[in-house]
Parts: structure tokens; C-alpha cells; sequence
């Protein structure tokens, strides 16, 4: 029988071994942060690249068409979305226009209002504008800093998801190696993280595009211009929980309450997103994603805050497909299964344990 240690010291390892944690990611994210894009970009061309070594490709040659096709892909939907923003941009003098307008009614109606003279008005705005440009420069340093991280690690994306996909098998072997006497144990905790982590993330992407689709007829009927860019922005944004909705919507109520003459047309596309939000929580991510690696909202949200805490936007985008897979790691091991339960959505608990708590 084992030795047993008291709680106290349980629980201090416990928390000690957190704060590590939290400290590596905050001071490894230069390195951590494009490894963690690398390895979810290679769980989503695995598939692709077994799928073309069944066609006598080789192992080098199946991952570099996998990547090519990939980016090719991509490079397309790219292409649109930047025509699309082109000519958004082109209309910038009208919303100029109808900006100058408003701020004109605006200036009137405080004028009667609340006493104030224009001059008044305007002396405010200076001191609010100060305050903006003064801690403008420090944004923009920020950006630029983030900027040159984002090019840096577009760059190396590319090799570390190749050898990722090329070493996958040494690593497997490493383990063998480590953990000597439990090669059929770890085999199938592997097969089986790998099966579901690629569902999980082949459904994520199921679910953006369905989205996208369903943004794009939204926003067709309603009758707003530029449709695939805003359609595919919020698609995308929608992957983080909660506050992506409203970030995603934004640039299309904006649009339509500048370039629109009705105030219709505004609450219609609000009333859009919020019927596609609707039928993405109830129907489409239950049924593509699933309830096995559906995420518990309260953890969702954790994952979400302190991922944008430890590594801002990116973390926002990566901690809470990573809580998903970390889930499946906990699933597939007798000794996590609590923790992976503790972390899954379950409506039929929700179901039956509300009204007897009532």
C-alpha cells in the first residue's frame, strides 16, 4: 500500500506545481505560442497527409502537399476577404461624412440640452484627445512589438509543423522508451487522444464555415453590402466563447448604422447574429462537435480569461480549443477521468439536478 501524505502538503505541491506552470507560460510564451498554433495546424493536416501516403506519396512529400493545399486554401479566402475590405474601404469618405453629421446633431442637442457652447464642447474633446494620443504611444509600441512577434512566428510556423508531422512517430517511440513495459497502454491513450483531439478540431472548423454560411444568408436577406467579409469575420471570432459573438458582429452593425438610412437595418443584423448564435449553442456545435469534448462554459470562461491574461489575443484564440484536448487527455486516463468530467458540459445533469435543487 502506498505511503499517504497529508492534505496539506497535497495541496501545497498542488498549488506550487500551478504557479510553475503559470510562470512557464508566461515567460516561455516567445516560444510556447508558436509551438501551440504548429501543433494544432499539424493535428489538422494529419489526416490529410495519411490520406495522400495512401496514394504513394511519401512521408516528406504527403506533408508538403498537405501544407501547399492548405495554404493555397487559405491564400484564397484570403484574397477575397482583402477584396472585399478594399472596397469597404473606398466608402470611408461617406462614413466620414455621415460621422460629421451626426457629431453636428450631436454638438446641437448637448448645446440645448445641457447648456453647453460648442467652444465648451470642443475644449473637452481637446483633453480627451490628449489623454488618447498620450497613451496611443504606448499602444502603438505595444503593436508594433506584437506586430513583429506575429510576422516572426508566421514565419516559422511552417517548420515547426513540418517536423512536428515528420518526428510524429519518434515521439511515440520516446515514450515506449521512458515508460518501459506499458507500450500497448500508452498506444492506445495516444490513438485515442489523437482520434478525438482531430474530431474536435476538424469539427471546430466544421462549425466556422456552417457559421459562415449562415452569417452570409443573414446578412443577404437583410440587404448589407460586403457580406463574405463580415460574414467570415464573425465566423471566425465566434471560436472564442461568449464575447467573440459581439466582437465578430461589430464592423457589420457598424456598417449598417453608417451606410443605412434605417435603424431597421441595424437591429436585423443584430437580430441575425443573435439567431445564428442561437442555433450554434443548441444544434450545430452539439451535433458536430459533440457532447464528449464539448467544454463546461464556467471552465470555458476560465480558460478564456487567463489565456488572454498570459498571452492576450492568442491565448483568447488557443487556451480554449487546448482546454477541448486536454479534456481528451484526461478522458482517455483512469486516474484524470474526474478531471476530464469536471471540465465537460453535461445537459443531462444540468436536466436533473436543477429542479431538484430548486
Amino acid at each position: 500500500m502506498g505511503k499517504s501524505y497529508p492534505f496539506w502538503l497535497k495541496g501545497t505541491t498542488i498549488l506550487l506545481g500551478i504557479f510553475l506552470v503559470f510562470l512557464l507560460f508566461s515567460y516561455g510564451k516567445f516560444i510556447l505560442m508558436p509551438l501551440a498554433f504548429s501543433a494544432l495546424l499539424a493535428m489538422l493536416l494529419q489526416p490529410i497527409s495519411n490520406w495522400l501516403q495512401k496514394y504513394k506519396f511519401n512521408r516528406v512529400l504527403a506533408i508538403i502537399t498537405s501544407m501547399l493545399l492548405v495554404t493555397i486554401i487559405l491564400g484564397g479566402i484570403i484574397s477575397l476577404l482583402s477584396f472585399q475590405l478594399v472596397q469597404f474601404a473606398d466608402r470611408l469618405p461617406e462614413a466620414n461624412a455621415k460621422i460629421q453629421a451626426v457629431s453636428n446633431d450631436l454638438i446641437q442637442f448637448l448645446q440645448v440640452k445641457f447648456n453647453l457652447s460648442p467652444n465648451r464642447q470642443v475644449e473637452f474633446l481637446e483633453r480627451g484627445l490628449e489623454t488618447v494620443v498620450d497613451k496611443s504611444g504606448q499602444y502603438i509600441s505595444t503593436a508594433l512589438g506584437a506586430t513583429t512577434s506575429v510576422f516572426t512566428t508566421i514565419g516559422l510556423l511552417p517548420f515547426f509543423v513540418f517536423f512536428m508531422m515528420y518526428y510524429k512517430k519518434m515521439y511515440r517511440t520516446f515514450l515506449h522508451k521512458a515508460v518501459e513495459g506499458k507500450n500497448d497502454e500508452i498506444d492506445s491513450v495516444l490513438d485515442g487522444i489523437q482520434h478525438v483531439t482531430q474530431s474536435y478540431l476538424v469539427g471546430m472548423m466544421m462549425v466556422i464555415s456552417i457559421l459562415a454560411l449562415l452569417n452570409a444568408i443573414g446578412l443577404w436577406i437583410v440587404g448589407i453590402d460586403h457580406v463574405l467579409f463580415f460574414a467570415v469575420f464573425a465566423a471566425v471570432l465566434a471560436i472564442i466563447p461568449y464575447i467573440g459573438i459581439i466582437i465578430g458582429s461589430l464592423p457589420a452593425i457598424l456598417f449598417a448604422l453608417l451606410f443605412t438610412d434605417s435603424l431597421l437595418n441595424p437591429l436585423a443584423v443584430m437580430g441575425v447574429f443573435a439567431a445564428v448564435q442561437f442555433l450554434e449553442g443548441n444544434f450545430i456545435t452539439p451535433n458536430i462537435i459533440g457532447s464528449s469534448v464539448s467544454i463546461n462554459p464556467f471552465m470555458a470562461l476560465i480558460a478564456l480569461i487567463i489565456g488572454g491574461q498570459l498571452w492576450g489575443i492568442s491565448g483568447m484564440i488557443l487556451f480554449v480549443p487546448f482546454l477541448g484536448i486536454l479534456k481528451c487527455v484526461f478522458d482517455q486516463v483512469d486516474g484524470l477521468k474526474p478531471y476530464g468530467y469536471l471540465f465537460g458540459d453535461h445537459p443531462d445533469y444540468n436536466a436533473a439536478h436543477l429542479e431538484t435543487e430548486e
